[in-house]
């Protein structure tokens, strides 16, 4: 398994011949990052926000997607992978209209999860699924995905082999949220290593697993656009 952090929530995940992109940003109006003008097979989105999570537009096809809110429990089998979701909110309010959803998949003998835009901690039934899983893609800019002063009990929660941030700010980065930096403090009574491989992939694989909770911070692989291209008036999501 290899993961690639494009920027923001999107992450390209590469399986034998498959490559998976979740979370598509629409460029440029997500604060700079530059397009993903890159080829999939299947583009799986985690709710319906063109801008930040679903934009299709610029990904080249032909490919599938998978519409995490549509697919439940159970799940959908595309091109032999059963992607899996739980529905929770994006503020912890859990208002009707804030639903988003964790999306998980086993490959290559792992359980990876992505958060996707969850703003709350996980009650068991929200847990059950995704608990101990091998590689979980957190949302580290606090507000409003999950507050920064709970991210420790988040990661306390899930107990994954590897954690990797995403939804982050970056210099020159025009979206309110937080750099990386201030998650890191956040967890750091954890006690968990971290390892920053100095770019935007990793791979993984059962053997190569840490043998206890890693975080694991990769930097973006998309540069930012000259231009802030964020309307003053749209929250980030």
């Amino acid at each position: 398994m290899r993961l690639t952090y494009y920027g923001h929530a999107a992450v390209l995940l590469e399986t034998g011949d498959l490559r998976v992109i979740f979370d598509p940003y629409r460029w440029p109006d997500v604060g700079g990052y530059a397009a993903i003008d890159e080829p999939a097979d299947v583009v799986v989105c985690s709710h319906e926000n063109d801008r930040y999570h679903s934009h299709l537009g610029q990904i080249r096809g032909p490919f599938d997607v998978v519409r995490a809110l549509e697919i439940g429990t159970d799940g959908v089998e595309v091109r032999g992978v059963r992607f899996q979701a739980v529905t929770v909110f994006e503020t912890p309010q859990r208002r009707p209209g804030d639903e988003v959803a964790i999306v998980h998949l086993r490959v290559e003998g792992l359980h990876l999860v992505h958060l996707g835009d969850l703003g709350h901690l996980l009650s068991e039934t929200e847990l059950a699924p995704i608990r101990g899983a091998d590689v979980v893609l957190v949302p580290a800019g606090g507000t409003p995905t999950i507050a920064l002063a709970e991210a420790e009990a988040l990661l306390r929660q899930l107990r994954p082999r590897v954690v990797i941030p995403v939804h982050y700010k970056v210099p020159g980065l025009s979206l309110p949220i937080r750099p990386v930096r201030e998650f890191l403090e956040a967890v750091a009574a954890l006690g968990w290593p971290v390892i920053e491989p100095g770019g935007p992939a990793i791979e993984l694989t059962p053997a190569t697993l840490p043998p206890e909770p890693t975080i694991v911070r990769l930097q973006p692989g998309r540069q930012l656009a000259e231009a802030d291209h964020t309307p003053p008036s749209q929250p980030a999501a």
